[in-house]
């Protein structure tokens, strides 16, 4: 859940006041996807947390936000890994390990998964440039598994539809994908002047829809046809 305001200082492991020791029984459950085992769930406090201040601002200055600290537990029974939280009652400000980007990995071939999982470590982190960078390696990586040819990764994005069968759509995907993997790489490039988190999240939102349509949906479809078959008397 999102807050209507920002922290001054986006350093949030900072306090700007007194820090004061908070009872693991005050603790506000927080909703958070485990960034161990993906599952999204009500986290699970295990010790007492501290409290602190942080000044924030929405265009101006608001004043002090009470944050808390804390050691929670992840509750699926089959992780139960723990994660350091910060946040004001439901609202998340951030956790360690960070939380990550959830996807299906079946059926995606190694090196196509190895570069989109470094993609979604690079936005987790922050770094949302270079996970544009890693979308735009991505594409080539597709096009490479495809056999597609051609001078540079738009032309070869153009020989891609005589290769593969994917909705118009997420090949004109690929081509602004490809447009905002060049603004990250090169000072010259102007399309996008800068990349945030959103704009980094959408591009591998979209890097995920084309690999499905690629690489999952005819064996989803398979999969649904046997066990149709299978019901048959």
């Amino acid at each position: 859940m999102s807050s209507d305001f920002i922290l001054e200082d986006p350093n949030i492991l900072l306090p700007e006041g007194n820090i004061s020791v908070e009872d693991k029984s005050n603790v506000f459950p927080v909703q958070l996807r485990c960034p161990h085992c993906m599952v999204l769930g009500i986290m699970i406090p295990v010790s007492s947390g501290f409290k602190y201040t942080k000044s924030a601002t929405n265009g101006q200055r608001l004043g002090n936000r009470l944050l808390s600290a804390k050691i929670m537990r992840c509750p699926n029974s089959k992780c139960g890994a723990v994660t350091f939280v910060v946040s004001e009652g439901e609202v998340v400000f951030g956790c360690f390990p960070p939380e990550r980007l959830a996807f299906d990995a079946s059926n995606i071939p190694q090196a196509l998964l190895g570069t989109l999982i470094e993609a979604i470590a690079c936005h987790t982190a922050g770094a949302f440039r270079a996970s544009a960078m890693m979308v735009r390696r991505l594409l080539e990586e597709i096009c490479h598994d495809a056999g597609a040819n051609g001078k540079d990764l738009h032309s070869r994005i153009l020989g891609l539809r005589d290769s593969i069968v994917l909705p118009q759509a997420l090949f004109d995907a690929m081509l602004e994908l490809k447009a905002i993997g060049n603004d990250a790489a090169h000072i010259e490039a102007r399309a996008y002047t800068t990349i945030d988190e959103e704009e980094g999240r959408i591009s591998i939102e979209l890097a995920l829809d084309i690999l499905r349509a690629r690489f999952q949906h005819e064996d989803l479809v398979a999969r649904l046809k046997s066990r149709r078959g299978s019901k048959v008397t």
